[in-house]
């Protein structure tokens, strides 16, 4: 019986030391397997990518590296991807703005929803929102009700036209019907530095940032943007329970590849990255970067990627958003 049970545990050692190399090798061995982020080094996007790309190396027992291919709101990193392979070398991580840039785009060289597939939405979090010092008031129900009294004395500030931090902020104003005016930015962090300057008032940013200047002192944080409080900041309200209901939108990130890619080679993919996204070590890293897993199926992704488009489509077109 011992043999018999010692034979088995052999057995099954041996089954595993294959299964793991087989799913590396839904995909070329011999060629260079890359993450696309279409934006620059240092950036959330960047860091979120060198993470994953470490962590699916490790899985596959395969090199795999971060190409920074930055430009055009991110549309040369989707291009190249759209162009690369569809072997399952060539990966891209991007943020919300796969879902803005055809809201307000209509010259694009692709279309994310046929040129890619979704291997699975990564991580989300919530923005917060943040408010000068100078600005008096404490929630997000008397910052609705002072912009109304006060038409033309609450500007927000963005990382730019069309980005998901515009989108989000275009929201916030229509479903709170408040007069609040966009003041666009070169980057996220200029943006912050006005709002500390009170050169605006307002400002919609992802939660880490934004939580660190307000417990600094630096500015004042009123709400989170998704429908449930966030572990990450839990004594912060919801917008939506603080004057908006059914406010709700976050940051987040997603995985994709060119659109013919083999679904085995998707699945194989969305297998690792759930593993990975799951694992205690990486849902404790994201917390610190104030994000989630979500870690979903391809099909899920697929459709959320596809609501989220259809959703900023109708905004950009409600608020009158363009940069063409």
């Amino acid at each position: 019986m011992i043999a018999f049970r010692k034979s088995m545990s052999l057995i099954a050692a041996a089954v595993a030391f294959v299964a793991a190399p087989a799913q590396a090798q839904t995909m070329p061995a011999n060629k260079q397997m890359r993450i696309i982020v279409p934006y620059s080094a240092g950036g959330t996007s960047d860091i979120l990518g060198r993470k994953l790309a470490q962590q699916l190396g490790e899985r596959l027992g395969r090199q795999v590296i971060v190409d920074n291919k930055a430009g055009a709101g991110g549309a040369i990193g989707t291009e190249a991807t759209v162009r690369a392979d569809a072997d399952g070398t060539t990966l891209l991580l991007h943020s919300g703005a796969i879902a803005t840039e055809p809201a307000i785009k209509s010259k694009l060289p692709y279309d994310v929803t046929k040129d890619l597939v979704a291997v699975t939405t990564v991580v989300k979090g919530p923005f917060a929102l943040v408010v000068s010092n100078d600005l008096p008031v404490k929630s997000v129900a008397e910052l609705i009700a002072y912009a109304k009294a006060n038409p033309g004395k609450v500007n927000y500030g963005t990382p730019g036209t069309g980005t998901s931090v515009h989108f989000a902020t275009e929201y916030f104003k229509a479903m709170a019907k408040a007069p609040i005016t966009h003041v666009p930015y070169k980057g996220a962090s200029a943006a912050l530095t006005a709002l500390m300057a009170n050169e605006v008032q307002m400002v919609i940013d992802p939660l880490a940032t934004a939580k660190k200047y307000a417990e600094a002192g630096k500015m004042r944080a009123l709400g989170v943007t998704t429908a449930q409080r966030t572990e990450l900041w839990p004594q912060l309200p919801t917008i939506a329970e603080s004057g908006v209901p059914g406010f709700d939108t976050a940051v987040w990130y997603g995985m994709y590849a060119p659109a013919k890619t083999p679904p085995a080679t998707v699945a194989a993919l969305n297998k690792e990255l759930v593993a990975i996204l799951q694992s205690d070590e990486m849902r404790k890293w994201l917390s610190q970067e104030g994000l989630e897993p979500v870690a979903d199926k391809p099909a899920q992704s697929q459709e959320f990627l596809r609501k989220e488009i259809e959703r900023w489509q109708s905004l950009a077109k409600s608020a009158g958003i363009q940069t063409e």
